[in-house]
């Protein structure tokens, strides 16, 4: 009977081990490249990567506002893909795409000094919720563009914080361990119950 054991025991390691492994990918969200649009005006992509039945995101972009600022003047009817009619300097990516027209988009919040309204270099709050049917998406794409005026150069970094929120029930490494200390434990106390009597 040892012998049957000694397999099944590797098997649920190895499951074990592959589950932590599954478990281990994070989700990205990062700044594409730039897209140019006119010689003052670009969109920037915000991307997702390793992402897994993702239900809704969320994001907060850095930027030089002396040198580049989100265009909150962008004009809709211009013929300017990269702005909304509602959702202004935000316009939806592809990501949620098998959602619309039923996903949310939040544009965000311009920062700006209290006393002079002008821009600090922080968009905050850009959110967005997925409508369709089940699954939510999952692998890699663009969540939303948002669209920046060159002031100077336009070639200061923009920089991402974003979290996004899966509906997968993927185990937690706490979770993993535990399994793996149960599954181990007899094994345990038998070796040593083994090395005391020898």
């Amino acid at each position: 009977m040892p012998s049957v054991r000694r397999p099944l025991l590797s098997v649920a390691i190895a499951a074990l081990v592959s589950l932590t492994a599954a478990s281990a990918g994070a989700t990205t969200i990062a700044v594409g490249s730039r897209i140019t649009i006119s010689p003052t005006t670009f969109a920037v992509p915000i991307e997702i990567s390793g992402a897994v039945q993702v239900s809704s995101w969320q994001f907060d972009l850095h930027y030089d506002p002396a040198d580049v600022q989100v265009n909150t003047a962008c004009d809709p009817s211009s013929g300017d893909i990269y702005c909304s009619l509602l959702t202004g300097y935000t316009t939806e990516g592809d990501f949620f795409a098998a959602g619309a027209p039923f996903n949310l988009l939040n544009q965000g919040f311009v920062d700006q000094d209290p006393l002079t309204l002008a821009q600090t270099g922080l968009l905050f709050d850009v959110t967005g919720a997925y409508g369709g049917p089940p699954p939510s998406p999952s692998g890699h794409g663009t969540l939303a563009f948002v669209e920046f005026t060159r002031i100077g150069s336009g070639e200061t970094p923009i920089t991402v914080d974003g979290t996004a929120i899966s509906d997968a029930s993927v185990p937690e490494p706490g979770t993993l361990a535990l399994l793996g200390t149960g599954l181990l434990w007899p094994r345990v106390r038998r070796f040593l119950r083994r090395s005391r009597q020898s």
